[in-house]
């Protein structure tokens, strides 16, 4: 299940969420791309390199000011290049399932991407679920409001998800269920935000806290995600093929005030550092941080995941 506090949090930031969530769509192009350069190159995209990282098959990263960190050397260990693997075929009916659908922001990439395909959203957020009811008018598209780590039942050819998989309260046990829903054969892609996200906000609480003569400040809640190495495990553990590869995006806001607010209307803190900023306490933060970074900037480390179930088929 979802921790309660991630559920109050976006379900009361529902309307504003894609106003805000500027690392999220940038993850949702990359996931999109990392998906169809997963399916290999008859299905749109090419093989991926030796070393088993498969790059997505969008626009340069620089482009969008992404720094893409994908070069570096990738553990060897479970990693493997599935350009060849069955996947579903791009325009032939096929079934994808979209745990942590939120507002919809990238089952409608899905729907565009994949036309002959039903895609099934499923949130926690009933909040959530209506934003994207009233904002996709799609015969193919269907939701329902359920948390995503209990789903036990049903066969899909791509289980995809952009940005929710680090809310989950077990990401071993969730990927486990997720492999049982590949039955014939298929597809996991996920994106999932990292422990360096929010980087420097996490230095100015810290730096902020020993100017008050505390030795150890408050921490973003991002700090405490998952690494690298620990999705590595999890995803080892529950399909025979799987890797991992990185992005990161950049942000700046004009005061720590709509950076917080952004943290506030995306959810993407999910806790820690305080509910409530004191005038005082922003006041100092924002000094800190600005003294440190020159502005108030915002990294997001994305990790771009994918485990694949070798089958004959994926009808």
């Amino acid at each position: 299940m979802v921790d309660p506090d991630v559920l109050r949090r976006f379900s009361a930031g529902a309307a504003r969420y894609d106003a805000h969530a500027h690392a999220q769509r940038l993850s949702a192009v990359d996931l999109l791309g990392y998906t169809e350069a997963s399916m290999g190159p008859d299905h749109g995209g090419g093989r991926a390199p030796e070393r088993g990282i498969v790059e997505p098959r969008s626009e340069p990263a620089p482009k969008r000011g992404i720094v893409d960190t994908g070069g570096e050397p990738a553990p060897n260990r479970g990693i493997v290049d599935a350009g060849g693997e069955p996947a579903p075929n791009r325009g032939r009916a096929f079934k994808i399932l979209e745990p942590g659908c939120g507002t919809g922001l990238y089952t409608r990439m899905l729907l565009d991407a994949f036309r002959g395909a039903s895609v099934f959203g499923v949130d926690i957020s009933e909040a959530m679920v209506r934003v994207a009811k009233r904002g996709i008018d799609d015969a193919r598209a269907r939701f329902a409001v359920a948390d995503a780590e209990e789903i036990a039942t049903g066969s899909y050819d791509l289980v995809t998800s952009n940005a929710a998989f680090q809310w989950f309260l077990s990401l071993p046990r969730t990927l486990v269920r997720m492999a049982s829903l590949l039955p014939g054969g298929g597809l996991l892609t996920f994106s999932f935000f990292g422990p360096e996200t929010y980087a420097e906000l996490d230095a100015a609480l810290r730096a902020s806290a020993l100017r008050c003569g505390a030795n150890d400040g408050a921490r973003v809640a991002a700090a405490a995600f998952h690494s690298r190495e620990e999705i590595s495990d999890a995803l080892s553990a529950a399909f025979p093929r799987w890797d991992v590869a990185e992005r990161r995006y950049h942000q700046e806001f004009p005061t720590l005030a709509d950076l917080l607010r952004s943290i506030r209307y995306t959810g993407t803190r999910g806790g820690g550092a305080g509910e409530s900023w004191s005038p005082g306490m922003l006041t100092r933060v924002e000094e800190a941080y600005r003294e440190r970074d020159g502005g108030i900037k915002a990294t997001y480390q994305v990790f771009l995941c994918r485990g694949v179930i070798p089958g004959g088929g994926t009808g």
